[in-house]
């Protein structure tokens, strides 16, 4: 066993995680992309909130993604969110020719060629890359599309993937996965951009790859009790960013101790430590929210502190009631704050919780129920009405969030399919709910819910359309004989 003191702290905070042997999880997303790009899926969007691991992800699917004749070439949008589309395309065919090693066998468009010719980019360089990988594809990965812009897609942005959308419905050798962030308006706009894309969730870790992920990178120094890993997990319910702060501040700790057993104590200690470690990832949280919505985070972490301490199952169940004696804002524009948030993955599905424990203690440490009362009182009307206006005009997304919108689009994919009514067409119906439920990321089963009880649905309607128009019709018909051709009935005397 290698002594403490000459160990580098094995855990990894503030930068994606690009060696395969310390990257855990996701397994179920890489079997995703997998299987999309062998079905030749030529756009694939995955969407989770920022520090979630969707930056480690695609660092790691040049070498996980077991695929042969495919060459995969990272590029980070957040550091072009500014740029000009032809500065951004010259990045990135600088970026392409540098991964796959083409520096002296492909020339890089300059940004007055691009100007100058504007489909220089793909009607002359990518035939180039694409004479030099020989029968391989190209699959671009797109990283931090949601920092591009904190309300929409960037002129410049749109510009690009819709550029890239024309030359990947011309080119199969073109293939484009896109990172984006749970903002309803950028994964909204991308699906008009990109249609019928197969879509998959990076979330939260499942229990073992948390497990791996805790135990696996200090195998060699540090054991870890049960009831430590589970209380590593409580504090971080599954978020990979906050497990690894958690269990490098634990590493630190027993380095510093000497001590080669880290118990639930242990973990205890050094959740100050692990807060002031995870600044940077709080300072995220808390800048993704407006003024109301954080004073509703605050009073949920000041709900459930008051709520164990004076053991009060109303608090539990409602926490908006610490609001009560504050006439901050209408009742129901806190529900929608409420749901809002648990859209976003700040508050449990029940939204009387933090999610995250280790975030709740940060609350309580840095922004105080009072503090955030105060800054309230500073807006003016005119933008609190303008929060509540803009929950108004999106009530689909607060309530469903974005898997509200991706079910959107699958119910309307799936009714399309159920337009033909006739029995002789449901094995057809049936062949393409199961290629549907191959492009949207679900719970298996669920689509074949949903795809059934809507085909008995439309059985049942067309059932009942032919019951009740025949004999409608019929009458029409009587009655069409009847008529004059002034359109006066001939048994009606005038």
């Amino acid at each position: 066993m290698i002594p403490l003191q000459s160990q580098r702290n094995p855990y990894i905070i503030g930068r994606p995680i690009g060696e395969p042997n310390l990257f855990f999880g996701r397994q179920e997303q890489l079997t995703f992309i997998e299987e999309n790009l062998r079905r030749g899926e030529k756009v694939i969007l995955l969407h989770g909130q920022r520090r979630i691991g969707m930056s480690s992800l695609l660092h790691n699917i040049p070498q996980l993604v077991k695929l042969d004749k495919f060459a995969f070439v990272t590029f980070d949008l957040e550091y072009h969110s500014q740029e000009k589309l032809e500065y951004l395309l010259e990045n990135l065919a600088e970026n392409i020719v540098e991964q796959l090693s083409l520096d002296l066998e492909v020339e890089v468009p300059t940004v007055k060629q691009i100007q100058e010719q504007k489909d220089i980019f793909c009607n002359k360089f990518l035939p180039q890359v694409y004479e030099k990988l020989n029968e391989s594809n190209l699959v671009l990965l797109l990283d931090e599309f949601d920092a591009l812009n904190n309300n929409y897609i960037g002129a410049t942005i749109e510009s690009l993937f819709k550029q890239l959308r024309n030359v990947i419905s011309k080119n199969q050798r073109l293939f484009v996965i896109i990172f984006a962030g749970r903002k309803s308006a950028d994964i909204s706009n991308l699906l008009k951009i990109f249609q019928d894309v197969p879509i998959a969730e990076v979330g939260l870790l499942d229990e073992e790859s948390v497990k791996q992920l805790i135990i696996q990178p200090a195998a060699d120094s540090l054991k870890y009790e049960p009831n430590a890993i589970k209380a590593i997990t409580d504090l971080s319910a599954g978020h990979p960013y906050f497990i690894q702060v958690l269990c490098f501040a634990v590493f630190s700790r027993a380095r510093e101790l000497e001590k080669w057993k880290v118990t639930e104590e242990d973990v205890e200690i050094i959740v100050d430590k692990a807060i002031e470690l995870a600044e940077a990832g709080f300072a995220w949280y808390w800048e993704a929210l407006s003024v109301p919505e954080k004073v509703v985070f605050s009073a949920v972490a000041e709900a459930q502190k008051i709520a164990v301490e004076k053991k009060d199952q109303k608090l539990q169940k409602d926490p908006l009631l610490v609001l009560k004696s504050h006439d901050v804002l209408p009742r129901d524009l806190l529900e929608k704050l409420t749901r809002e948030l648990a859209f976003k993955g700040f508050l449990n599905e029940q939204a009387n919780k933090v999610k995250i424990e280790l975030v709740r203690r940060w609350l309580l440490q840095r922004h105080p129920l009072w503090q955030e009362i105060r800054e309230l009182e500073k807006l003016d009307k005119q933008e609190i009405d303008s929060t509540s206006e803009t929950l108004n005009q999106i009530p689909q997304i607060s309530k469903k969030g974005i898997n509200g919108l991706i079910d959107q689009k699958k119910t309307s994919q799936i009714q399309s399919l159920t337009l033909n009514h006739h029995p002789q067409n449901f094995d057809n119906n049936i062949s393409s709910i199961k290629a549907l439920r191959n492009k949207i990321h679900l719970p298996k089963g669920e689509i074949w819910l949903v795809g059934g009880i809507t085909l008995l649905g439309a059985a049942a309607i067309a059932s009942f359309i032919i019951i009740v128009y025949a004999p409608n019709q019929s009458a029409r018909q009587e009655q069409k004989q009847n008529l004059a051709p002034t359109g006066i009935p001939t048994s009606v005397k005038p």
